[in-house]
């Protein structure tokens, strides 16, 4: 349905504005992540049957008008540093009056559906909020693009991102929410969890998921990662770029490899995205490091 609005001028429609650029930084089965720059523009009536999370980089005026589910029509400013949930299937447009970037997260039904099961109690029912602050999801997404900006993060990253994503959202925006029965929890046991650390010691090179850890030790995504994190202190993820890390230590200072070489050997997707995750962590660059081994 289309919702009634007077634009305050002529605006071009985005897939006719010149200054729009839409990339598509990366796209898995449970998240996509969009990159959108453009000016002065119209966004038609539209609607997406998953969730999206909207992030503008930079301060705009964007104004947005919808239709809530008993038929009342409304319209919001949406403010700077702000963030903006999206439920599924929601119909909206707006308009945007000066030059914006904005990061969008979407977020899959199943995704969605498979955190809400194991948060035990979330519910998938999302309240529409255009112009919420909300740090953690702007940290996030701020850190994502940093990570894109150097090559394209791995996909264990991504898949991280998504389900601490979708676990904040259900936990804080769903509309009914019951409090977990944390009684029902699973444990990583001391077998289980060095079966994940080994398998990750051993596939460093990898493009290694969320998913693939998961099923190795026959748990869900989400008591995998709550469960690594509490018997090591530190995610999936951050473990797994540590470990990554110390290898190239190795190899910087006891063979001539190439630093380029090197950064593809231990799973990286680029020379540049190895560099600033190395100096990063370790204070200093990989040249310099090897340098003064």
């Amino acid at each position: 349905m289309s919702l009634e609005f007077t634009l305050p001028h002529s605006l071009p429609n985005i897939d006719d504005s010149p200054s729009t650029l839409c990339q598509k930084l990366l796209e898995l089965d449970a998240i996509g992540v969009n990159y959108l720059s453009c000016g002065p523009t119209y966004f038609p009536s539209k609607s997406d049957p998953s969730l999206k999370i909207g992030i503008p980089l930079t301060a705009s005026s964007l104004h947005v008008k919808w239709e809530t589910s008993n038929g009342k029509q409304k319209h919001q400013f949406i403010k700077e540093g702000s963030v903006s949930i999206i439920p599924p299937n929601l119909s909206h447009e707006a308009w945007l009056e000066s030059q914006m970037e904005m990061i969008i997260f979407k977020l899959t039904p199943n995704l969605l559906e498979q955190i809400a099961k194991e948060c035990q109690g979330c519910s998938i029912e999302i309240e529409a909020k255009w112009s919420v602050s909300d740090p953690l999801i702007r940290q996030l997404a701020l850190s994502l693009f940093r990570e894109f900006q150097h090559g394209v993060p791995g996909n264990l990253y991504v898949e991280s991102v998504g389900h601490i994503l979708a676990t904040h959202v259900l936990r804080r925006y769903s509309i009914r929410n019951k409090v977990p029965d944390r009684k029902q929890t699973n444990k990583l046991s001391k077998y289980k969890f060095q079966q994940a650390v080994d398998y990750i010691n051993d596939n460093l090179s990898q493009d290694i998921t969320l998913a693939e850890l998961a099923n190795l030790v026959d748990m869900n995504q989400y008591q995998f990662t709550r469960e690594f994190k509490i018997a090591i202190g530190t995610s999936p993820h951050k473990y797994l770029l540590e470990r990554r890390i110390e290898q190239a230590k190795e190899l910087l200072s006891r063979t001539q490899i190439s630093i380029a070489e090197i950064s593809y050997n231990i799973g990286f997707s680029s020379q540049s995205h190895f560099t600033s995750t190395f100096r990063r962590l370790t204070g200093t660059t990989p040249a310099f490091y090897r340098k003064s081994s």
